[in-house]
C-alpha cells in the first residue's frame, strides 16, 4: 500500500504537480500541526476537485467535519481573486500574484498607516484587490510621501500669510499648535482620506 506524502512535501509542489498526485497519496496532517480546534486534516479529491476535509472538535460531543476546496474563487469589483486555504488553521488567506516590502523591511510614515485604516474601514474591496497585485503598501508609501511633501508646503505658505510670533511662549506655542492643526487637517483631506489605488 502506498503511503500518503507528508504535508511538507505536498506544501513543496506546485498547483499543477498537486493535482496529479493519486488519491492514495494525498497527505493527512498530523493532529500536533493543527490549531484552532482542529483535530483532523484529510487532502481529499471531490468531484476531481483537490481540496481538504476538515474536523473541527469543540467538546467529547460535538464536531463538525466539512470538506472544503484548495482554492476559493471570489469576485471583487469585476476582480477574480483567488483564495487558498490553509489546512492547519482551517481559513482561507489571499492568493497573492506579487510580493512587495514588509512593513518590517521598508515601515510606513504616519499619513500612510492612516490611509490603510481609512481604506480597510471604507474600502476593503479596493484593499482585497490592491494586495492581489502586491501594490497595497505601495500606495501607502506613495500616499504617505505625498502628504508629508504636501504639509510642508502647506506650513510654508502658513507661515508666509502668518508670521511666526517672537513675543511671547505662549503666543508662539498658539501659534505652532493652530499652523499644525490647519496643515494636518488639510493633508488628511485632499491626501490621506482618499480612496487611492494606484501609487
Amino acid at each position: 500500500m502506498n503511503e500518503r506524502m507528508t504535508y511538507a512535501q505536498w506544501t513543496a509542489l506546485t498547483a499543477d504537480e498537486q493535482n496529479s498526485i493519486p488519491d492514495e497519496k494525498l497527505p493527512e496532517i498530523p493532529q500536533e500541526q493543527l490549531t484552532n480546534k482542529l483535530t483532523k486534516a484529510i487532502c481529499k479529491r471531490v468531484n476531481g476537485e483537490i481540496g481538504w476535509e476538515l474536523t473541527q472538535t469543540f467538546s467529547e460531543t460535538e464536531s463538525n467535519t466539512k470538506w472544503f476546496p484548495a482554492y476559493s474563487l471570489r469576485k471583487v469589483m469585476s476582480q477574480e481573486i483567488w483564495y487558498k486555504l490553509d489546512p492547519t488553521f482551517g481559513t482561507y488567506s489571499m492568493n497573492l500574484t506579487g510580493a512587495e516590502p514588509s512593513l518590517e523591511e521598508q515601515p510606513i510614515g504616519v499619513y500612510g498607516m492612516k490611509w490603510m485604516n481609512f481604506m480597510q474601514e471604507q474600502h476593503p474591496d479596493l484593499v482585497d484587490v490592491m494586495q492581489f497585485h502586491g501594490n497595497y503598501l505601495t500606495v501607502a508609501r506613495s500616499v504617505d510621501r505625498s502628504a508629508q511633501e504636501y504639509r510642508e508646503i502647506l506650513d510654508s505658505q502658513y507661515e508666509q500669510a502668518n508670521p511666526r510670533p517672537t513675543e511671547s511662549y505662549e503666543e508662539i506655542r498658539k501659534w505652532e499648535t493652530t499652523r499644525a492643526f490647519y496643515t494636518d487637517s488639510t493633508v488628511m483631506r485632499e491626501r490621506v482620506l482618499i480612496p487611492i489605488t494606484t501609487p
